[in-house]
């Protein structure tokens, strides 16, 4: 084993092909399984009978150190060392098939310089170890030979079986039933034969799907988006030379990714934003567009904020494009379905690929388009542990890696992704809703004017008279609240004092399920106290509402009603989400009671009520995004309502009628809403008028996290101001973060102001890469943040 100094290696995709049977190289090129190590390779000696078999992409097992065999994935070859070293032998190949090619590593090589991270821990999140150590599931399959020596009774079991075709063995056993014994008999004879064949885990069985069905009719409106999308496709330029061989060394695998892409800017294909209003017919522009892809040979990508969604999504994927062409990739599938797709998708044999955020790794080959439905999701962030990437950013990557367009949807659009989109032509728009269905009206509670009784009726008396309306009418209901649990704090009456997590700086969550108080940063959890531990008293009591709270409350209004509850706390079984989507779909649950997941994708025309119980919930958090998310929330909630045959109601209750936010939502106009916005965002500097960065510095003494954030903001500031760029790239803090403490550990942030594009985060990107922190001290990198709580 060696480290690896500057050199370019050779690469040979396949080393036993005809050109390089006497001249495989001697050495493999291993970037080995341990984060911290940035992107350093090293060499190991490749035995004798390795050098047919081992490919760019494989997994192996290498001794390294101390730490005896470990992972690691070969990335090059090369036919010398950079010393006189004694050299290491790759111990074994754990698959043969590889995991990804060379220009897979090229993104995934962008991503680990755009995102300040060693290039190992974007592989262990591109490529789950799991995939390693889980092998092809195989079974007996049974083949017809001959009749030769065969007993009257046997020669009608093998005709079946000729009849038939080869099959798995324990069907045959079922139909010609007969014993495994028998089928040994006639192995032995000579007349059948046993081969063991690989099965295809298929990640759809759980979706119980149906026929295929026809694609709809587009309607006029639709007809023009489309047209006029596909005929931006069609000016897409295509691709023109191969990927540049993987360059060894730290330098170069921190540029190579951003070189491949940014030096033919001007031949970058099309981000297109597709803004329809809620059920305007979206999703039948997306699957006609997948069509002529698939028709002209190309594949599909096709991302979905949330594994529920992208579920409900893959379930008509496949019933418009059949089962064989279609699979669906997130965190949930099996380790062993998880296996098999990948080998599918390697080997090309998936034409669309469905999944949530992490989709956007998986080696799905021939891209001719990728499609992000959605697309102002939050859940398109990871926000930890790193990478924390954006796969909204990956995707437009991996677009300009195959030479395809991005096409963005939503009803509400990220206000950066529509800033984009108008200032490069590359916006249409779905502006009614199909077949001329109405936009439902809006109420808007002013809970004020209940005084006191608000606090003890968290539903209104108007909301209340139009859910029971609604469900004399055979019809459904979504109420939405945006707080888990039972209660959001529990306070004595006697002194004022809120109980806190011991670990974090905020109260701890009745859960009156579990009868528990929960922490839902740390999940520390303990027994509700009998008296108050600050005074003694024991006039402790929940307050605020959550969503147990409101299903509970809705329960005992209307007792004779199927009322359900869909949160974070009750998906912990695999499937519980899909089941409860459909069993809503299907009418077995009258209400719907959720937090944030349930406004996004539901489609079902039977919901005619919305409700909203704290309207206010979200633009109250200070942060530059709050009135962003607060708006996209409740615009997408009410769409939810009237989108069959019958009209449909919504209801916000809010302490705050005038906030402007509320009011574009309560009008559903996101013209409104964008010109108030991106007016405060150009000047205050927000984005899209720059890009910001965030440094989380945390330890659990308080002192030693401050003093870090203050030495590296000093040292920041002093590099921004001798290179004289300070108006460009402001620095800001350090200050403690919103949430002080969290799991015990202090935290300070630094926020980082790049006006100055691509320069400004190379610069920032360097200066983050030469920072050594001290063990006690954690430093976190997010790149374009969710928000600066």
């Amino acid at each position: 084993m060696t480290e690896e100094n500057p050199q370019y290696l050779k690469l040979f995709e396949d080393p036993s092909s005809p050109s390089n049977l006497h001249n495989s190289p001697r050495y493999a090129l291993a970037l080995v399984n341990i984060t911290g190590l940035g992107v350093k390779t090293f060499s190991y000696l490749i035995p004798d009978e390795m050098k047919a078999k081992l490919q760019i992409g494989q997994a192996i097992l290498v001794p390294f150190g101390r730490q005896g065999l470990i992972n690691a994935f070969c990335v090059g070859f090369s036919d010398y060392l950079p010393g006189d070293f004694k050299v290491k032998k790759i111990s074994k190949i754990l698959d043969e098939t590889p995991l990804f090619s060379i220009d897979y590593l090229k993104l995934l090589e962008w991503v680990a310089n755009y995102y300040c991270c060693d290039l190992v821990t974007v592989l262990n999140a591109a490529i789950p170890m799991k995939l390693i150590e889980k092998a092809s599931k195989t079974e007996l399959a049974v083949e017809f030979l001959s009749f030769e020596g065969a007993t009257k009774r046997q020669a009608e079991v093998l005709e079946l079986l000729k009849t038939s075709g080869k099959m798995p063995l324990i069907m045959f056993e079922k139909m010609a039933k007969t014993t495994r014994t028998t089928v040994k008999k006639l192995e032995a004879l000579g007349c059948l034969k046993l081969t063991e064949e690989n099965i295809y885990r298929n990640p759809l069985d759980i979706l119980k799907i149906s026929e295929k069905e026809p694609l709809f009719e587009l309607s006029g409106e639709q007809k023009a988006v489309y047209e006029g999308i596909k005929q931006k496709i069609a000016k897409t330029p295509r691709p023109f030379r191969e990927a540049e061989p993987f360059l060894a060394n730290e330098t170069s695998v921190r540029t190579a990714g951003a070189g491949y892409i940014e030096n033919n800017t001007a031949l970058q294909p099309p981000t297109i934003l597709l803004h329809g209003v809620t059920a305007s017919g979206k999703t039948e522009v997306y699957f006609k567009l997948i069509k002529d892809c698939i028709d002209s040979g190309k594949n599909v990508l096709f991302l979905a904020p949330e594994i529920a969604l992208a579920s409900q999504l893959t379930k008509r994927l496949a019933k418009k494009f059949g089962t064989e062409d279609v699979a669906i990739w997130h965190s949930s599938i099996s380790d062993g379905e998880r296996y098999d797709v990948w080998q599918k998708l390697y080997k090309n044999e998936i034409k669309i690929l469905a999944g949530a955020r992490s989709a956007v790794f998986a080696p799905l080959k021939n891209i001719g388009l990728i499609i992000i439905d959605e697309e102002h999701e939050s859940a398109y962030k990871q926000t930890s542990p790193a990478p924390r990437y954006d796969a909204k950013v990956v995707a437009q990557k991996l677009s300009e890696f195959h030479r395809c367009p991005l096409l963005l949807g939503s009803a509400t659009p990220d206000i950066s992704s529509y800033y984009r989109a108008v200032n490069s032509g590359n916006l249409f728009e779905l502006k009614k809703r199909f077949n001329d269905a109405k936009v439902p009206p809006v109420t808007v509670i002013n809970m004020q004017e209940y005084g006191r009784a608000a606090y003890k009726n968290v539903i209104s008396i108007p909301l209340q008279n139009a859910i029971k309306e609604t469900l004399e009418k055979k019809q459904q209901v979504i109420l939405l609240i945006n707080r888990r649990g039972f209660s959001t704090f529990t306070q004595c009456k006697a002194c004022g004092h809120v109980i806190e997590c011991p670990n974090c700086a905020i109260p701890m969550i009745w859960h009156s399920k579990d009868q528990m108080l929960k922490c839902h940063y740390c999940n520390h959890t303990e027994y509700f106290p009998d008296f108050c531990p600050e005074c003694g008293s024991d006039a402790l009591r929940n307050s605020g509402t959550g969503t147990q709270k409101i299903e509970q409350y809705i329960k005992d209004l209307f007792p004779e009603n199927k009322i359900e509850r869909i949160d974070s706390d009750i998906l912990v079984r695999k499937g519980e989400h899909i089941r409860l989507l459909e069993r809503f779909q299907n009418g077995d649950i009258d209400i719907l009671v959720g937090t944030q997941m349930i406004a996004k994708g539901l489609d079902n025309p039977n919901v005619t009520l919305v409700g909203v119980i704290s309207a206010d919930a979200s633009f109250n958090l200070p942060d530059f995004r709050a009135s962003e998310r607060g708006f996209q929330l409740l615009t997408q909630v009410a769409g939810r309502a009237g989108r069959g045959e019958f009209s449909g109601k919504v209801y916000f209750q809010t302490y705050n009628p005038d906030y402007y936010a509320l009011a574009s939502a309560k009008s559903q106009n996101y013209d409104e809403f964008y010109a108030t916005e991106i007016v405060a965002r150009e000047e205050f500097d927000y984005p899209p008028f720059s890009q910001i960065v965030r440094l989380i510095l945390s330890s659990q003494n308080n002192f030693r996290a401050e003093k870090s954030a203050q030495e590296i903001a000093l040292r920041l500031c002093t590099m921004v101001e001798k290179f004289g760029i300070s108006e460009r790239l402001e620095v800001l803090g350090p200050t403690p973060c919103v949430i002080e403490r969290i799991n015990s550990m202090y935290r300070f942030q630094i926020i980082i102001k790049n006006k100055m594009g691509e320069k400004g985060h190379q610069f920032v990107s360097s200066f983050l890469g030469k920072i050594t922190m001290p063990k006690d001290i954690k430093l976190a990198i997010d790149v374009d943040p969710l928000d600066i709580l």
